[in-house]
């Protein structure tokens, strides 16, 4: 079903578990070809093990925009690290490789769960047919909160100031997980501790020169900006024996939708332009108003953020800094806007979670 307003046409896009929190589109022609596809979006969903809730949604060749749609789920075997995974959150494209990355964070009241924090990923030119055999291999890297360190660590050093985080914050996802890990006699004890920050990654994205950006919902700059963190060498995480990814440096995003003091990244896009690297950001609120947050306790003004899509240069080879974004649309009947795609012909594709349904939001970029 479509349905259109304030520019914007929606497509009721329905796969369990229809919790929809990234988006990226497609570039193996062969997969499209198969499909009979004139492009195609990867899609993550949140609810599930990382390996059952990558889908394709793909549009046919010749058929109006509000039709042709189709929506499945990929076929993957897994392969490497078999531990349980959950909350698939950003997909991302570097090297013909998929990167598929869970949001590090926990449950609305805490605390940190080991089963977020992975990074996936699959050869994209390996996928021949989206939804039937033969399996395509997605392997996993689920080693407990070592990235969750890894950023920490690099917080304490170069990165902005950051808000302060608040008690029933700090109690329920901070000494919430480090009480868990000592009490259960974890092996991952002692890697969360006093005076970290609970991180939830939500976007992620690739620069040309293989650098990679995370966007954090949480935490923010003190000014309630949105967070970037750059990495290089994300791919070592599954080179056996090589040395652990680094973090190059940090961004802070002036990218605050209406209605709120407060925003946190919900996904991530770059594209090439003759201006440089363009990178497009959704922000939006720090947590959702359901569920008992503690993060909406402690920060009400990052309650009722407006989902927003913002856009700006990233500083040719630069790894840190302040970026002034420009406003592109917002979205203030849509607070759960999840994933940003953009297509060849410059439209840009919006995937949103919200009544059990996945939707897929298009526009063009409007130019003054």
């Amino acid at each position: 079903m479509a349905t259109e307003g304030r520019g914007l046409q929606q497509l009721d896009l329905n796969l369990y578990p229809n919790e929809a929190s990234g988006l990226l589109t497609v570039e193996n022609d062969a997969l499209l070809e198969a499909h009979g596809w004139e492009f195609a979006f990867w899609v993550v969903m949140d609810e599930g093990r990382v390996e059952d809730c990558v889908g394709v949604i793909g549009h046919k060749e010749g058929t109006d925009i509000s039709d042709g749609w189709e929506i499945d789920r990929f076929h993957a075997a897994l392969t490497g690290d078999t531990k349980k995974t959950e909350d698939s959150e950003s997909v991302a494209r570097f090297d013909g490789w998929i990167y598929v990355f869970g949001s590090f964070f926990g449950g609305k009241s805490g605390p940190l769960e080991p089963k977020r924090g992975f990074v996936a990923r699959f050869r994209e030119d390996e996928v021949r047919h989206a939804f039937t055999d033969p399996a395509v291999e997605i392997e996993v890297h689920r080693e407990s909160f070592v990235l969750h360190r890894l950023v920490n660590d690099a917080l304490r050093g170069s990165a902005p100031a950051l808000m302060e985080l608040g008690p029933e914050s700090r109690a329920a996802l901070i000494e919430g997980t480090i009480e868990r890990g000592e009490d259960k006699e974890k092996k991952w004890a002692g890697l969360v501790r006093e005076g970290d920050w609970p991180l939830n990654f939500e976007g992620a994205a690739f620069r040309h020169d293989g650098t990679l950006l995370l966007g954090l919902r949480f935490p923010t700059t003190a000014e309630g900006h949105p967070l970037l963190v750059e990495m290089e060498g994300i791919e070592r995480l599954f080179e056996p024996g090589s040395a652990m990814p680094s973090v190059t440096g940090f961004w802070s995003v002036d990218a605050v939708g209406k209605s709120g003091a407060m925003a946190g990244v919900r996904d991530l896009a770059i594209r090439k332009t003759p201006e440089g690297e363009e990178l497009h950001v959704v922000t939006g609120n720090i947590d959702s108003k359901k569920g008992g947050s503690v993060l909406i306790k402690d920060y009400p003004p990052g309650r009722d953020t407006v989902a927003s899509h913002f856009r700006c240069i990233l500083p040719e080879d630069a790894h840190s800094g302040a970026l002034e974004a420009e406003f592109v649309r917002e979205f203030p009947e849509l607070p759960r806007v999840e994933g940003i795609a953009i297509t060849e012909d410059g439209r840009f594709f919006y995937v949103t979670d919200e009544d059990e349904g996945v939707h897929l939001r298009l526009t063009r970029l409007l130019a003054d």
